[in-house]
C-alpha cells in the first residue's frame, strides 16, 4: 500500500487503494437496498388489490419472503465483506506506520512524542477502520436510496414528489456547513487525546518519584487540565450535532404534512390510489433515513479524515538518507572530522575531531550536559551530524551496509531498556546468538549468580519495564545483550551508574579477559575506572578541552583535576563513613 501526498488531502483517497475489495461491497450494498425499494410497492399493490377484491395472500407472502430472503443474504455478505475490508485497511495502516517509524532515524523518534505514535496506532487507525466498515456502505446506501426513492416518487406523482424532494438539498447543505466545522474540531480532539495520553504515561512511569516528592496533586491538576480540554472539544462537537436533531425533525414534519395535505387531496379527487398514498408515506420514511444517516456519516468522515491526516503526517514524512551497500569489517580506526551538531537551533557539539584506534580503550568524560550522550549517538550512527564526517576505516559510516555495521557494534545505553520477555530473550535479542556466546556474555556481566537464583533460570519472564529487577541487574543484562553478539566495538554510556565499584571492576576485568581485541568506547563521569585507558577525551559544553592519558590530563588540565579531586574526596568520605 503506497500513500501519496495527493491522497492525503482526504480520506477518500484511501478507498482508491482498495478498489478490488470496495467495488464488490458497493455492488452488494446497491443490490440489498434495491430490493428494499420493492417493499412499499408490494404494500401498495396489496392495498389496491384488496380494494378491488383481487387480494391473494399466497402471492403477497411469496413476494415478501423472496425480497426478505434476498435482503438477508445480501446484507449478510455485505457485513462480512465490510468487516474484512476494514480490518485489512487497519492492519495495513498499522503495518505501514510501524515500518515507517522503524526506518526513521533516532532523531525523528526523539522529536515525535510516544503518546502521539500510540494515538496514531490505536485511536486514529480505529477511526479510519470505522469509516471503512460503516461509512462507505452507509454512504452508498444513502445516495442510492435518495436517488432511487426520488425517481420512484416522480414516476408515481411528480408534483407531490417535487414538494417532498425539495427538503433533501436543504438538509444536505446544512449538513455540509456543519461538517466543515466538525472536521477541524476532530483534529483538535485527537491532539487533546495525544496530550492526555502523554500526561497519563508520564504519571504512570514516574509514579514512584511523584509519591516521594508528594507531587500527586500537581500531576492530578495536569490530568484535569488535559481531561477538561478533551471534554470541552467533545462537547463542542456534540453541540454541533445536537443542532441537527431539531432541524431534521422539523424537515420530516414538513414533508409528512405535505403528503397528508396534498396526497389526501389527490386521493379524494381520484388522482391517486390509497395504495400509492400509503407507498408515498413509506417511501418518505425510507427517504428520511438516508438523509439522517448522512449526518452520522459526516461525523465518521470528519473524525476519520482528521485521524487519517495525522497518520499521513508520519507516512508522508521525508524518508531518511539511505545507508550504503559496503560490508563493514572494522580493522583500523574511527575518525571524527570537525563534527558539529545542532538540535532545535541549539548548538550541542562544536567542531569535534579525534581518532580512536582499533583494540584501544577510549573514555569520554565531562559534566552533565557536556554533549557526551549525543556524541555517543553520533558515533553509533543513531543520529547524523549537522556538519563534519565520521569515518570507520577511512569510509563514511553511512556508506556501509546498516545491518553489517550493527552486527559488529555493541551498545549499552544509560537507560537500561528491558523487555517483558524471558531473561534469555532479553540477552539473546538477536536470533543469531549461540549458547557459547550467550554464556560468555553472562559470565562477563557477572550475571551467573543472579540467573542461578531465579526459579526458572534463563527462562524466567521479566515483568514490564523490568520492575522486578534492580537497577544494577538491568544494566548488567543490557551489557550481556551487547556482548552476546561478539562485537568488535563496544559503546558504554555510563552503564555502571547503578553498579557498585567492586562489581564494576570485575566486569571491566572480565571484558579485558574475555574480549581482548574489542575496541572499547566508554562515556562516563567516573575517573577511577578509566585511569588505564589509552586516551581520555575531556568534553565540556560541546567542546573538547583536552585529549590524552590520565596522567597527561592531571598534569595539564585544571578542569580534569577539579573533577578528579571532587570524586576522590567523595570516595574518601564513603570509605571512612
Amino acid at each position: 500500500m503506497k500513500i501519496s501526498k495527493k491522497q492525503n488531502l482526504n480520506i477518500f483517497g484511501l478507498i482508491k487503494l482498495y478498489v478490488p475489495l470496495v467495488a464488490p461491497l458497493i455492488i452488494l450494498t446497491i443490490l440489498s437496498n434495491g430490493l428494499n425499494l420493492f417493499i412499499p410497492k408490494i404494500i401498495s399493490k396489496s392495498i389496491d388489490s384488496y380494494g378491488v377484491g383481487g387480494f391473494n395472500v399466497l402471492n403477497i407472502v411469496i413476494e415478501f419472503s423472496t425480497v426478505s430472503i434476498g435482503v438477508f443474504v445480501l446484507g449478510y455478505l455485505q457485513s462480512i465483506l465490510q468487516t474484512y475490508v476494514s480490518e485489512k485497511v487497519a492492519k495495513d495502516l498499522r503495518t505501514k506506520l510501524i515500518e515507517k517509524i522503524s526506518k526513521k532515524e533516532y532523531s525523528f523518534i526523539q522529536k515525535i512524542s510516544s503518546s502521539k505514535i500510540l494515538t496514531n496506532l490505536t485511536a486514529d487507525v480505529d477511526s479510519v477502520k470505522i469509516f471503512i466498515s460503516q461509512a462507505i456502505s452507509s454512504m452508498v446506501s444513502s445516495v442510492f436510496l435518495i436517488f432511487g426513492v426520488g425517481i420512484i416518487l416522480f414516476l408515481m406523482d411528480w408534483k407531490l414528489a417535487l414538494s417532498i424532494i425539495g427538503v433533501v438539498p436543504i438538509t444536505i447543505t446544512i449538513f455540509f456547513l456543519i461538517f466543515g466545522k466538525i472536521k477541524r474540531l476532530f483534529k483538535k480532539a485527537q491532539e487533546a487525546i495525544d496530550w492526555l495520553n502523554k500526561v497519563i504515561n508520564e504519571s504512570i512511569l514516574g509514579s514512584a518519584i511523584i509519591r516521594l516528592l508528594n507531587g500527586q496533586q500537581q500531576e492530578y491538576l495536569k490530568f484535569l487540565e488535559a481531561n477538561k480540554e478533551a471534554k470541552d472539544i467533545g462537547l463542542s462537537i456534540v453541540k454541533l450535532f445536537a443542532s441537527l436533531i431539531p432541524f431534521m425533525g422539523f424537515m420530516v414534519n414538513i414533508a409528512t404534512l405535505v403528503i397528508l395535505v396534498f396526497g389526501g387531496h389527490f386521493v379524494v379527487l381520484g388522482h391517486m390510489s390509497i395504495g400509492d398514498f400509503s407507498a408515498f408515506n413509506n417511501y418518505l420514511l425510507i427517504l428520511i433515513f438516508p438523509v439522517v444517516m448522512l449526518g452520522f456519516i459526516s461525523n465518521m468522515i470528519a473524525q476519520a479524515g482528521a485521524s487519517y491526516s495525522r497518520i499521513c503526517e508520519i507516512l508522508d514524512s521525508e524518508d531518511i538518507l539511505q545507508w550504503g551497500a559496503k560490508e563493514f569489517d572494522f580493522s583500523d580506526n574511527i575518525e571524527l572530522n570537525n563534527i558539529s551538531l545542532r538540535i532545535d537551533n541549539k548548538e550541542i557539539l562544536k567542531n569535534i575531531s579525534f581518532k580512536i584506534n582499533k583494540n584501544s580503550k577510549t573514555a569520554i568524560i565531562g559534566p552533565t550536559a557536556a554533549g557526551k550522550t549525543q556524541l555517543f549517538y553520533l558515533l553509533s550512527g543513531l543520529i547524523r551530524p549537522t556538519g563534519g564526517e565520521i569515518r570507520y576505516d577511512g569510509i563514511s559510516v553511512y556508506d556501509y551496509n546498516k545491518a553489517s555495521f550493527y552486527k559488529q557494534i555493541g551498545f549499552v545505553f544509560q537507560d537500561s531498556i528491558i523487555f517483558n520477555i524471558t531473561v534469555r530473550e532479553n540477552i539473546a535479542f538477536s536470533n543469531n546468538i549461540n549458547e557459547q556466546d550467550l554464556y560468555k556474555a553472562i559470565d562477563t556481566a557477572e550475571l551467573k549468580d543472579f540467573i542461578d537464583s531465579l526459579e526458572n533460570k534463563l527462562d524466567t519472564v521479566i515483568t514490564e519495564r523490568g520492575s522486578n529487577l534492580s537497577g544494577g541487574q538491568k544494566q548488567r543484562i543490557t551489557l550481556a545483550r551487547a556482548l552476546a553478539i561478539n562485537p568488535k566495538i563496544l559503546f558504554l554510556d555510563d552503564f555502571t551508574a547503578r553498579i557498585d565499584n567492586k562489581t564494576e571492576q570485575k566486569i571491566l576485568e572480565n571484558i579485558k579477559k574475555n574480549y581482548p581485541n574489542i575496541t572499547l568506547i566508554s562515556i562516563t563521569q567516573k575517573i577511577s575506572p578509566i585511569k588505564d585507558y589509552d586516551q581520555i577525551i575531556l568534553l565540556m559544553e560541546g567542546d573538547i578541552l583536552m585529549i590524552g592519558k590520565h596522567e597527561d590530563l592531571l598534569a595539564k588540565s585544571s578542569e580534569y583535576v577539579q573533577i578528579y579531586n571532587s570524586q576522590k574526596s567523595i570516595n574518601n568520605y564513603e570509605l571512612h563513613s
